[in-house]
């Protein structure tokens, strides 16, 4: 009787355990040519939301810090999905790349969250100006990658 108490045991922690790893939470290993393919398409979806967000502009510096909020959000979103990815081991750091400016540009999108938010419009104008700096250098990463649309839109990280 006491082995079959044990049996009653192992057989939930054994169910437990292959849903963990069954779930994963792993990277999707791809090719490079799904790579270009998941990563474009994922970033054509954060255009299309960068415009949703965008097709008003905000009257007013409360505005401006809720739509900033929303298109970080839609950034980050994209950011974590392509991270996702995990590609041919030639090409991993060049992703990396990619993404830290994608994250340069975020951290400058939350300063200008925060100025909008002081209702500094200085400050405002100077982080988005950084942006849109930054634009030809993450465009000229996606490239390196094979991306046609990961960062060819002005309006977008």
């Amino acid at each position: 009787m006491f082995r079959d108490r044990r049996i009653l045991w192992v057989i939930p922690a054994l169910a437990i355990l292959s849903l963990t790893v069954g779930c994963g939470g792993g990277k999707e290993e791809v090719t490079a040519a799904e790579l270009d393919q998941k990563a474009d398409q994922i970033c054509r979806e954060e255009q299309v939301k960068f415009r949703q967000i965008q097709v008003t502009p905000p009257a007013n510096a409360s505005e401006a810090a809720e739509q900033t909020k929303q298109l970080i959000q839609a950034a980050e979103s994209a950011s974590s999905a392509i991270d996702d990815l995990a590609p041919p081991d030639a090409l991993r750091e060049a992703l990396d790349i990619y993404l830290g400016a994608r994250d340069r540009a975020v951290d400058q999108m939350k300063q200008g969250q925060d100025a909008a938010e002081n209702q500094d419009s200085r400050a405002y104008g100077t982080a988005q100006a950084a942006v849109a700096k930054t634009a030809s250098q993450r465009k000229k990463l996606a490239d390196s990658l094979g991306f046609k649309v990961c960062s060819s839109n002005a309006g977008a990280v």
